[in-house]
């Protein structure tokens, strides 16, 4: 559970980063079982020199989706969404980049305005110099965060060319992270990784307040592909409430 004060950081930020959310044997635990899911998915193959990035594994992995109704993670959600929040899918990445350059997951002015929530649980050590996140605080809404438009254009010198300075030098908050961090951040807000390493791990976990109006649908339709309106079998059968009320209803709101 989130602090008054916590809570209150989110808001004008767009981020709170949670240190040891997690303790040392419970990320042992995740990683064994993370590397081996990953290695699974690949049928046994070497990792790639473009990494690795898997979809819906968490929520298939018996030993992994425990996560998502611990409440360490479910209540905070809660908190920032609401409780009638809705599940936006999972990733699992091995990064090969040296860098991410500035993006919002979610750009644009119309944007801000519908609340979704990603989670990064961090499986490696990083550092300011070492890979970890860069957020740009409160970039979140506007009027930072369309400010920031021509970044998303992510070119090599977009941020020398309307900031007069490269993007690795933007002011921002680096989210140093150890495993068992877990960061909680605004889908609106801008982000970036620079001096990255190869073979970088960490989960995803998305969410959204549940729409409430067609713009709201248009944009989750867009950026899942139409995925968040076809909700994992495992979420929807589950014996689990906490799982079977995040995909409630998804379906029969799905655009047509």
């Amino acid at each position: 559970m989130l602090t008054d004060q916590q809570k209150n950081h989110y808001d004008a930020f767009g981020f709170i980063f949670c240190r040891q959310l997690f303790n040392p044997q419970e990320m042992a635990r995740l990683t064994t079982i993370f590397d081996q899911v990953m290695e699974d998915a690949r049928d046994g193959d070497p990792l790639g020199e473009d990494g690795q990035s898997a979809v819906e594994l968490i929520e298939a992995t018996s030993d992994l989706e425990w996560i998502l109704h611990d409440d360490r993670i479910y209540e905070t959600v809660c908190q920032l969404l609401g409780e009638d929040f809705i599940w936006g899918g999972s990733e699992c990445n091995i990064t090969a980049h040296q860098q991410h350059r500035w993006h919002a997951d979610r750009f644009g002015s119309s944007e801000t305005h519908y609340h979704r929530l990603k989670i990064m649980i961090y499986l490696d050590e990083t550092r300011a110099e070492r890979g970890c996140l860069r957020v740009l605080p409160g970039s979140h809404r506007d009027p930072y965060h369309t400010t920031l438009g021509p970044l998303i254009s992510q070119t090599t010198t977009v941020a020398e060319e309307h900031f007069d300075m490269p993007g690795e030098d933007l002011p921002a908050y680096a989210v140093e992270a150890r495993p068992g961090d877990v960061l909680f951040f605004c889908h609106t807000l801008w982000h970036g990784v620079y001096h990255s390493f190869p073979g970088r791990r960490f989960m995803a976990l998305k969410y959204a307040e549940r729409p409430t109006e067609p713009a709201h649908i248009e944009s989750l339709d867009r950026y899942s592909r139409g995925v968040v309106f076809q909700p994992p079998k495992v979420l929807q059968q589950s014996t689990n409430p906490r799982l079977r009320r995040m995909v409630e209803g998804l379906s029969e709101i799905a655009p047509s």
